[in-house]
């Protein structure tokens, strides 16, 4: 307690480092950077899969427009999970030590796993005439 003043708020035990937090910039800095490389790289097949669907009146097209918007969307959403397990897989296993080849990695594995949903999504729509009954 602040003697001077009763009401002040209590001193912080722990004071931030200046290095954690131009580590955290870093973090994001280098993250928001692969966004753009992120977004350019899922932009042709996902147009790919709503011309095929499209073309295959797989629903109607603005259905599949705002679709294909809200999945960009949910793209972007779960691109925040690359940045999540960097800095915890860097919290834990380094110490907090940058390791370029973590990012670059989970990048690649953020973007394999966004193709492998895309392509289940491009079988649905390719399989779908077969699974209706006819009429």
């Amino acid at each position: 307690m602040n003697p001077a003043n009763p009401y002040a708020t209590p001193a912080s035990a722990t004071i931030i480092e200046p290095a954690s937090v131009s580590a955290m910039g870093e973090l994001v800095k280098g993250w928001e950077k692969r966004r753009l490389l992120y977004n350019g790289i899922m932009l042709l097949p996902g147009l790919g899969v709503l011309a095929v669907g499209i073309a295959r009146d797989f629903a109607p097209w603005p259905v599949m427009i705002t679709s294909g918007l809200m999945c960009g969307l949910a793209a972007n959403a779960g691109f925040f999970g690359g940045p999540l397990a960097e800095l915890y897989l860097r919290a834990i296993l380094f110490k907090g030590s940058p390791k370029p080849w973590l990012r670059t990695g989970l990048f690649i594995a953020g973007c394999l796993l966004s193709f492998i949903i895309m392509g289940f999504f491009l079988i649905g729509i390719l399989l779908e005439p077969v699974m209706l009954p006819p009429q």
